[in-house]
């Protein structure tokens, strides 16, 4: 006869024999089968932490770092909502989560039933696939379905594209008795993609072939791109536009094209012919504005999609690969004797804006500008970046980082609610450096980050504390609407370094540019997790920005 629960043990050993490392767990009553199940498997490589959603974003860190499968777990009602924020960024940015949430039995829905909430699909608009497991094993079918449902989940959350799925579980009680042995004839299922041969379009490789102007625009993506991309930064066509969370960094990219299109609006390179767009969200305002305004430009989109992606409204067609594999076979049709100075056009004028911006600010009072220009030259090389949200990844975008860096940010749906957490699950699996920049509300709206026993030592928090939300004041309109201080700017009156000391986490503090330099060794040498609070005033900051961004 089965056990009601061996669905719930065989669960937790096929993600373990899944390969499935790390489980981060929230405490509950509910899930506490599901949390016996998987602690006993997986023992030091499960975490817990209480708030559902900076759990969620501590495992979207992981999963960001790994680019392997994180297992959530949390108990019934508003504890499964608490995970969204999270979800929806791991959807956007194709990251792989398994959201395990426990269930009330189905015939308690809608009864008005403690902790109860219509739990199945409540992700719907933003994962990849929903799963639900039978309620309590009953047959040898209930069981083949269990089976087939964990398999499926593993195999849609780590397929191309990846991404977050839902695993409901509807538990009865009682929830604290032994668990069986796992089922002696698991069935894994892994899923093979197989070899697929590469073909360009033939139309495609025609405008390649005849385009004088090539502009390849790569948005976030992971670290590993860049060998594929050089054979072709050789053919002076072809210009490279890709941010620092690109992770594509090279003196032959450019970083800067939020500053060189905004400091040189009137004087700025002819419109390219062919755009070629691959990767994720591209932060700069300014490039967008230029590629949509521009006429007669091609634009082919790389990369595996749910649907067509067309920032720039020039789509002409879609190639369906990762973007490396398209790089790679684009390296037999470079020109590298062309007439053609697409390439050296652009990296003049990004040169141009990065030496105009240190000059001028030399003649700007202190603001989070100097902040950030004082951070590309403390930063260790090889350290791990996250850039908090707002004004924090715009800021990190001006200057050119000339060290071996990777970059991390919450750029799938661009909140500020989980920065902290998220460099926190980055750091729990990295043996690097980890600095996290965040501004001071994404720093507050997180804080519960800090409430983690096991906090990484090697996380060094940077918080630009300008008492609010530095960005209203740089964007046109918010500074001018009634109530601004109190219901826009959000205006704070937290003591940080009083935050910091009630979680245990070292504190520093710095006001001008000497004194980050003066307390930076003692941040990255502290033995824990430790945060550096940088005062600056808003309004001078936005005054500054605006000023560096005029333009000529």
């Amino acid at each position: 006869m089965l056990h009601p629960k061996q669905h719930i043990t065989d669960l937790a050993e096929i993600l373990k024999r899944r390969s499935i490392e790390h489980i981060v767990i929230s405490p509950g009553s509910r899930s506490a089968p599901l949390i016996r199940a998987f602690s006993e498997r997986f023992g030091d490589n499960c975490i817990s932490l209480v708030d559902e959603r900076s759990a969620a974003y501590f495992a979207l860190g992981i999963a960001l770092y790994t680019q392997k499968p994180v297992v959530l777990i949390c108990t019934s009602g508003t504890a499964v909502l608490n995970y969204a924020p999270a979800l929806a960024e791991a959807f956007y940015q194709k990251v792989p989560l398994i959201a395990i949430t426990a269930d009330r039995p189905h015939e308690w829905i809608d009864q008005f039933d403690n902790q109860t909430l219509r739990q199945n699909g409540i992700y719907r608009n933003y994962i990849r696939r929903s799963f639900e497991l039978p309620q309590y094993t009953v047959t040898e079918d209930d069981l083949w379905f269990a089976h087939r449902i964990a398999n499926d989940a593993v195999n849609a959350s780590s397929g191309n594209p990846k991404g977050p799925v839902q695993i409901n579980v509807p538990l009865t009680e009682p929830l604290y008795e032994d668990l069986p042995l796992p089922s002696e004839h698991l069935r894994i299922i892994p899923e093979f993609a197989g070899e697929t041969m590469l073909s360009l379009p033939q139309e495609f490789l025609d405008m390649w072939k005849n385009a004088r102007r090539i502009m390849i625009v790569h948005g976030q993506d992971q670290p590993g791109a860049i060998e594929a991309l050089k054979p072709l930064l050789e053919d002076p066509r072809v210009a490279l536009i890709a941010e620092n969370i690109s992770n594509l960094g090279s003196e032959k990219v450019i970083q800067n094209s939020n500053l060189a299109l905004s400091v040189f609006k009137r004087n700025s390179p002819a419109p390219p012919d062919l755009v070629l767009h691959s990767g994720g969200q591209v932060v700069s305002k300014s490039l967008t504005s230029y590629l949509r305004k521009a006429r007669d430009i091609r634009c082919w989109r790389i990369g595996k999609d749910d649907s067509i992606v067309d920032t720039f409204r020039k789509i002409s067609g879609v190639i369906p690969y990762p973007a490396v594999p398209v790089y790679a076979a684009l390296n037999k049709y470079i020109q590298k004797k062309t007439g053609s100075d697409y390439r050296s056009d652009w990296l003049k004028l990004s040169e141009t804006a990065d030496n105009l911006a240190s000059a001028k600010l030399e003649e700007l009072p202190f603001s989070d500008i100097h902040v950030f220009r004082k951070l590309v030259d403390l930063v260790p090389d090889n350290a791990v970046v996250v850039a908090g949200n707002s004004s924090i990844i715009r800021y990190s975008q001006l200057f050119r980082f000339r060290k071996k860096l990777t970059f991390y940010s919450n750029r799938g749906v661009s909140g500020i609610d989980g920065s902290f957490s998220t460099a926190a699950g980055i750091a729990r699996v990295s043996d690097k450096p980890v600095v996290a920049m965040i501004g001071d509300l994404g720093f507050l709206y997180d804080s519960n980050a800090m409430w983690n026993r096991e906090m990484p030592a090697n996380l060094k928090v940077i918080v630009i504390n300008n008492e609010g939300g530095g960005i209203f004041h740089i964007l046109k309109g918010p500074s001018d609407q009634p109530g601004f201080k109190k219901f826009v700017e959000a205006n704070h009156p937290v003591n940080i370094a009083k935050l910091a000391d009630a979680y245990g986490l070292g504190y520093f503090a710095a006001s001008d540019p000497g004194e980050i330099e003066e307390k930076w060794p003692e941040l990255m040498n502290a033995k824990s997790s430790a945060i550096l609070e940088i005062k600056t005033n808003a309004v001078t900051s936005a005054d500054s920005f605006r000023k560096l961004m005029a333009g000529n």
